[in-house]
């Protein structure tokens, strides 16, 4: 079939079979706003369909210029490449297979060369494992609040709507298994420099029964299994990306899309459901009966032997899906288009557009994907921790493997035969058989003769490797120490001098990474929330005492109000740590300046310090952890507070000689505490926190 570039299409008829636009998630289950609006024009199917598959071919074109370099590091990363292979020159000579091995290498005494490669695993792993505990270091890692200061006055002030919110969004990542999610981004950020993952409503209905106490019936109910937000990481050799951009801002690339391979099935079910608008006709002709068609075997983020598999049981075809501004002739204008073609295609203009919707996806305006760069550039792409190194790891690679060869040429011991001398033909009759405590039966002692010794500098050598991966921890921060495996002492301003320098590049791209993928994840994430949600939603809170207690949000405080979010990493700054520190090292002293100050008419609110310090410590919630009690109560308390801290001060909690007459602290959470019954730390420290807050 044609395309409308090379044939235009009777406007008399139906729409062209060649137009064909279509928008698809990563998974199969994903929903796609459907909005109700009429078909676009003739003119204007054309215009979209010649515009966006010559848009997605040059970026194909783009893309696959940097497959190679994305391959090598994937395959550093899972140690399948080796040394001789990655210095190999792809071609017919010397052709490599997708573990970077060649095709034609020999064996035996062809390959007895080390092939030793320093697998950059390790970079990856450190910088993923610390930027997940700090992103994840308390259960509010995202914080929801208003666009505007202040609140409505029907709100509840004890659980606002930002508050309700946010703890709902929560909860819906987390059945999306954001954290999983959220480490391989980090290892994907880490090891390609830069990361793309798109952001889709995933909806899946099941059948629950239940029995009927009375009549003894199966009683069958709807349930939600999956109703929430998905962050799925996009292949980077499946991009479709601005190749003309010079930021990794994707809302305000001219677009951004990727493909997708899609069973037939699928697609003709996008097309009852009503998310497929164009040529279904024409779809069903060109591809009912179609074979299956080849993919490429070098593709990333894929199982090598699950593809013979696949391409044996399933037939599938490549979806290009695409969300951008089209040129018209009223200026440009948003839209989504979606083009199916045969599999492993790299052209799109032979497909069929399946799709073209004159607006965005989402009612909010945004594009549902994003992007972050490990080391930004000014481009589409950014540089990662293991790129920038490769000459090092290279260098290191190649020196471990020559010694590892010398070492074995050394011990296993070579000689020098006379050629034409009964030795030359006693080798030459065992098909060169040399072992360690071998008996020769020669006619001349001479015909033998040890081979001279190799003088290898292996102390100097080691010295280079040492000074390689000294340099190599440089560059990337990541050294025994930061590691947890140092065997040299060393004091404690070295140590935290150490500590300094290694959070320092660490902080700063969990920042960065924070801010641009993070924030604008929680954003399209509330966002779908908004438009997807239409009934009341039951969240867990945990209310003053600490006990979780079931709330309801209304389907008006979802959809109504405008708010923000902010990932909390990037609120923990460290002139907060500081000021934390300076009011610890205090509170103990202004207790003995009391009863000075109230002599001149002043008092000391150690409840509002305790407030601003747990604000400034990161601990969420402090007006529950202190709370307000009423005065007979408080005066309780407060006695019970007094004596232990004058126990505290003076000594008489320690028990005397004859154990008779001690006066000791209140034994904390002896009946429950602010947080529950339960006698826990936690609780135990919340309590001793609020006597203190009553001596104010």
């Amino acid at each position: 079939m044609k395309s409308p570039s090379k044939a235009r299409p009777d406007r008399s008829e139906q729409p062209p079979a060649n137009l064909q636009i279509e928008s698809t998630d990563l998974d199969a289950g994903a929903q796609e706003s459907i909005t109700p609006s009429s078909t676009p024009s003739l003119k204007f199917q054309e215009r979209a369909f010649s515009y966006v598959s010559r848009w997605c071919a040059a970026s194909c074109e783009f893309v696959n210029g940097k497959v190679e370099r994305w391959k090598l590091l994937e395959d550093l990363y899972h140690n399948r490449r080796d040394l001789n292979s990655w210095a190999a020159r792809q071609g017919p000579a010397g052709a490599e297979n997708r573990a970077g091995l060649r095709r034609n290498a020999g064996s035996g005494r062809d390959r007895w060369q080390a092939d030793i490669v320093l697998s950059p695993s390790y970079i990856v792993d450190s910088w993923a494992d610390r930027a997940y505990q700090a992103i994840f270091s308390g259960p509010d890692w995202l914080s929801v609040m208003p666009e505007h200061a202040g609140s409505a006055p029907e709100e509840d002030s004890q659980y606002p709507a930002a508050y309700k919110l946010q703890e709902l969004l929560l909860s819906k990542l987390a059945q999306g298994h954001i954290h999983v999610r959220l480490y391989e981004i980090l290892q994907h950020l880490a090891l390609f420099g830069t990361v793309f993952a798109k952001v889709f409503w995933y909806s899946k209905d099941a059948t629950r029964r239940r029995w009927n106490g009375v009549s003894l019936e199966v009683i069958e109910e709807e349930d939600k299994v999956y109703d929430c937000p998905i962050a799925q990481v996009i292949p980077l050799d499946r991009l479709l990306v601005d190749w003309t951009a010079t930021h990794s801002d994707v809302q305000r690339h001219s677009g951004i899309g990727h493909r997708v391979d899609k069973t037939f099935e699928y697609i003709l079910e996008q097309f009852d459901r009503g998310v497929y608008n164009l040529n279904r006709a024409a779809f069903e002709e060109r591809w009912k009966d179609a074979p299956e068609a080849g993919i490429d075997e070098g593709e990333l983020l894929q199982d090598r032997d699950a593809r013979a598999i696949d391409t044996d049981t399933v037939r599938r075809l490549t979806v290009w899906e695409w969300h951008g501004r089209i040129p018209t002739e009223k200026g440009h204008k948003e839209c989504l288009c979606a083009i199916v073609t045969e599999r492993g295609s790299l052209n799109p203009e032979d497909g069929i557009m399946v799709r073209l919707l004159e607006a965005p996806a989402l009612w909010c305006g945004l594009r549902p994907f994003l992007a972050a760069h490990y080391t930004p550039l000014p481009g589409c792409f950014g540089m990662g921790a293991v790129e920038s190194n490769l000459d090092l790891i290279h260098s290191i690679s190649q020196f471990i493997s020559q010694s590892q060869d010398n070492a074995r040429l050394t011990a296993n011991a070579q000689i020098i035969v006379r050629r034409g001398s009964s030795a030359a033909r006693q080798i030459s009759a065992e098909q060169d058989v040399v072992y360690p405590g071998k008996v020769w039966t020669v006619d001349d002692p001479a015909d033998i003769m040890p081979f001279p010794p190799l003088n290898f500098p292996q102390h100097e050598v080691n010295s280079l490797i040492d000074y390689l991966y000294s340099l190599l921890e440089k560059r990337t921060a990541v050294s025994d120490i930061t590691l947890g495996v140092g065997g040299q002492s060393k004091s404690a301003t070295e140590a935290h001098i150490l500590q300094e320098s290694g959070l320092a590049p660490f902080m700063t791209r969990a920042d960065l990474f924070s801010r641009s993928f993070l924030e604008p994840l929680g954003r399209l994430a509330l966002a779908m929330l908004q438009q997807f949600l239409l009934d009341d939603q039951r969240i867990v809170a945990r209310d003053a005492a600490g006990r979780d207690v079931p709330l309801r949000v209304n389907a008006s405080e979802i959809q109504s109000g405008k708010f923000r979010v902010v990932a909390t990493l990037t609120r923990q700054e460290s002139t907060r740590l500081a000021k934390a520190q300076s009011i610890e090292r205090a509170l103990p002293t202004l207790a003995q300046f009391q009863p000075v100050l109230a002599q001149e008419g002043v008092r000391i609110s150690f409840s509002e310090l305790l407030k601003r310090y747990l604000d400034l410590i990161g601990v969420e919630g402090a007006d529950r952890v202190i709370s307000r009690v009423d005065a007979t109560e408080a005066a309780q308390l407060a006695q019970e507070g007094s004596l232990f801290t004058q126990g505290h001060m003076t000594g008489l909690n320690q028990r005397p000689a004859n154990g008779k007459g001690a006066t000791g602290p209140p034994r904390l959470v002896e009946k429950g505490g602010p947080m529950g019954p339960q006698p826990t730390d936690a609780n135990a420290l919340a309590q001793l926190l609020q006597i203190q807050a009553q001596q104010a």
